[in-house]
């Protein structure tokens, strides 16, 4: 959640709740719904970095907002009414929707969505459906799943009667990239799918096995049919895939080691007498500082080899303090120690001397790419987009319109074009990785895939970034992808609550999918940062009104300004304790040798 306009989550809470309050009594559905998600944003960001009375404060305002909508709607008024129909069935949609979120009280999300029924029709009636019977095997209520199957075959010829009225009446809107389909033919595929998800939901749940390949293709079918937004599902179905693992599949529990030291350079150091020199010498200076703090040198995560550990890394700190040569180390690392295969989303070109594929898409092929695809398509749709802007520029100047008048509405038309694009971009690369796979992820363990988006436009460079995270995400859960598998995001403060990356923090473990985060500000994602293993290099500060400022201990807050390039403070989570590490090694020995002798020394004068 962006705080660049220097605004608290507070501040931006109550402006949603402003727009969500305004959205109901004026009647207008836009601000009803974004309210709710920005509303849902901050809830959400609250909960990430363990604010839990925060968060909780919001939901009870929220709960109360949507209640009063439930209290006083009237379902005999028309539709899109103060009030009305449309109303009363989003605010149980959505009543439902952030306690599925929070995981909190699947009970009570299921009531909710099953009296939305009342008030659903066609799509939306599919939506409530498909959530609860979720919810509904979550919690163990596999009969109550089949009544809703029967139920549902019971509606078959009322069901495709009104899926039909829907696609027909969204036919006469001619927005942009607008989809045209057969009502008779779209409104039969729609209900054969839906009825077909339903029934496999049900069997793999019942057999513990795995519903994601087909559920998300058929969930596919539905998006492309009904022409709505159904992404949440998404969401829902990972939620019952990670049920079904945890409960029909044995975990292994024996703790490994999470850190060991570095075997990476050849003819390594490690074996080094300055090595435990050094170590002596940072407990010194610790003591020193009285600084409550551990000591290690050399030493190297390994994601997700402790079960009782992180499973992702946050790496954080000011350019040239040695993010990039630590990760590298830890990717090498890795792939010695359990042979893990590793994705790369590298913006600046940084790690094309350790890749063994360097895919590029978009822009002009490099000389050291070696699988090029030029998406085309996605260039000249955002040239028609800036062409259509600068168009209506040009007539609203015309026009004589105040330079204020201007700005703000070439700002809604930005905003009323950029979902549109983002829906495009993201049909775009998903056909293009399901059709060609094996070129845009030829992913094998031991491998490194450095990916280069290449894109005009950074909020498409971050959306095509965030589909292929999708994407691996699935095929992981398909169990397509080696057993341990590593992706590292460059400039993680541009997917900054993007959904999948979250997801694969709070589910990828189950799938053996790991994540390295990589950013010059701790404040990137509170939600990644909470669910990571940390590596703070050297910040000018952290700032006490920072939304994770209580996730670092006082002795970390007071040395993070100080700490020279190489130094890192490394948060164990199974350890529980802060350590002042140090990584003393380059992809050269003779360099690594040289640096640690330089340290030993500079500490030695020091102490």
């Amino acid at each position: 959640m962006s705080l660049s306009s220097g605004k608290t989550v507070t501040d931006l809470a109550i402006e949603a709740e402003e727009k969500l309050r305004t959205g109901i009594s004026q009647g207008n559905a836009t601000d009803f719904i974004i309210g709710f998600h920005e509303y849902e944003k901050a809830i959400l960001h609250y909960e990430g970095v363990g604010k839990i009375n925060e968060s909780r404060k919001l939901l009870a305002r929220l709960e109360k907002i949507l209640g009063v909508v439930v209290d006083r709607g009237d379902p005999e008024a028309p539709y899109y009414s103060k009030l009305g129909p449309f109303y009363i069935l989003y605010a149980r949609h959505y009543q439902a929707r952030i306690l599925e979120m929070l995981n909190l009280d699947l009970t009570g999300a299921t009531a909710s969505r099953v009296a939305a029924l009342d008030f659903a029709l066609g799509v939306e009636w599919i939506e409530q459906i498909l959530n609860i019977m979720v919810n509904l095997l979550i919690e163990g209520y596999v009969e109550h799943c089949i009544r809703y199957l029967k139920f549902t075959k019971e509606r078959e010829e009322e069901l495709i009667e009104e899926l039909k009225k829907q696609i027909s009446e969204s036919q006469s809107s001619k927005g942009w990239l607008s989809k045209k389909l057969d009502p008779d033919k779209a409104s039969n595929e729609i209900y054969k799918a839906f009825l077909e998800l339903l029934g496999i939901m049900i069997d793999r749940y019942n057999k513990g096995a795995s519903f994601m390949k087909d559920g998300i293709s058929l969930l596919r079918k539905l998006k492309q049919a009904s022409d709505t937004n159904l992404d949440y599902l998404d969401n829902r179905f990972m939620a019952l895939e990670s049920y079904i693992r945890a409960t029909h599949r044995d975990e292994v529990n024996n703790a490994q080691v999470s850190h060991v030291k570095s075997r990476i350079v050849p003819y390594t150091i490690m074996d080094d007498p300055n090595i435990q020199k050094l170590e002596d010498l940072l407990k010194k200076f610790l003591k020193s500082k009285k600084l409550e703090l551990d000591v290690s040198v050399g030493e190297i995560p390994i994601l997700g080899a402790n079960p009782a550990g992180s499973p992702h890394l946050s790496v954080i700190g000011q350019t040239g303090v040695g993010k990039t040569t630590l990760t590298k180390h830890i990717i090498k690392e890795n792939i010695r120690a359990q042979n893990t295969a590793v994705i790369v989303f590298d913006h600046h070109f940084e790690y094309s001397d350790i890749a063994d594929h360097i895919v590029q898409i978009g822009g002009e092929k490099k000389l050291e790419t070696t699988i090029y695809f030029g998406v085309e398509e996605i260039g000249d749709t955002f040239k028609q987009a800036q062409q259509f802007i600068q168009d209506q520029q040009k007539l609203f100047s015309s026009e004589g319109s105040k330079a204020e008048d201007l700005a703000n509405k070439i700002k809604e038309y930005e905003e009323q074009t950029r979902p549109t694009i983002s829906r495009f971009v993201i049909d775009t690369i998903e056909g293009l990785v399901a059709k060609e796979q094996e070129s845009v992820l030829p992913i094998k363990s031991g491998e490194i895939i450095a990916m280069w988006i290449v894109m005009d436009d950074a909020y498409i460079a971050t959306t095509i970034v965030s589909t292929i995270i999708k994407y691996v995400l699935q095929m992981a859960i398909h169990e397509q992808l080696p057993p341990k598998t590593i992706m590292v995001t460059e400039e993680a403060q541009r997917l900054s609550g993007d959904q999948w990356v979250r997801n694969v923090t709070s589910e990828g473990r189950k799938f053996g999918l790991y994540l390295i985060s990589i950013s010059q500000v701790p404040e990137f994602d509170p939600w990644v940062v909470s669910n990571s293993e940390l590596a703070l290099f050297r910040l000018r500060r952290i700032d006490e009104n920072s939304q994770v400022y209580n996730l670092f201990s006082d002795s970390a807050r007071m040395l993070v300004s100080q700490l020279e390039t190489g130094e890192y403070l490394n948060y164990h989570k199974d350890k529980r304790n802060w350590f002042l590490s140090y990584n003393p090694e380059s992809l050269s020995a003779i360099h690594a040798k040289e640096t640690l002798e330089n340290k030993v020394n500079q500490l030695t004068r020091i102490v």
